[in-house]
């Protein structure tokens, strides 16, 4: 009978396999992470420009902007916001008054608008996956806002505005 030489992998070769591998599953690990959060900004601004466009169909109709609910907790956006936004009030949108909107964010407005008639700044300003409005500029901005780390920096998003 005839002797078949057979060669498996070596040792060296699997772990230099396995090292490819790992380097690899990181590098598309960390490109999903990328993709996920610039996905999660991307949905922000479509809300916040479909928001912006029913709320000026909304205003040009009725004369009125669809909020009546006072919304105080803005801390955050100070940074961003202009003097006139912030010698002015901050209303949450009524969704919905707003006929043919779909949002990715702005889910704590269903448990907004079923707290008692009695309800407090301090009681609405716990909710913020919210959208809310400024009553002179007309602007739109997401309380909680979107973070999205950008190199070493982490970015927290608000409204469709440039810092």
């Amino acid at each position: 009978m005839k002797k078949v030489n057979e060669r498996g992998m070596t040792l060296i070769s699997l772990v230099i396999t396995v090292i490819v591998i790992i380097i690899v599953t990181f590098a598309v690990s960390t490109n999903l992470k990328n993709n996920a959060d610039l996905q999660k900004l991307v949905y922000l601004r479509g809300d916040i420009e479909n928001l912006e466009g029913k709320v000026e169909e909304f205003f040009n109709e009725y004369g009125q902007l669809p909020a009546s609910i006072e919304y105080t907790g803005i801390s955050d956006l100070s940074e961003i916001l202009n003097p006139e936004e912030l010698s002015s009030r901050f209303y949450v949108i009524d969704l919905q008054a707003i006929q043919g909107l779909s949002l990715h964010y702005g889910k704590d407005y269903e448990r907004i608008k079923v707290v008692d008639p009695d309800r407090t700044t301090e009681t609405i300003n716990q909710y913020q996956d919210v959208y809310i409005i400024n009553e002179t500029s007309h602007s739109v901005f997401y309380v909680k806002g979107i973070s999205i780390k950008e190199g070493d920096k982490k970015n927290t998003y608000y409204t469709t505005r440039e810092r």
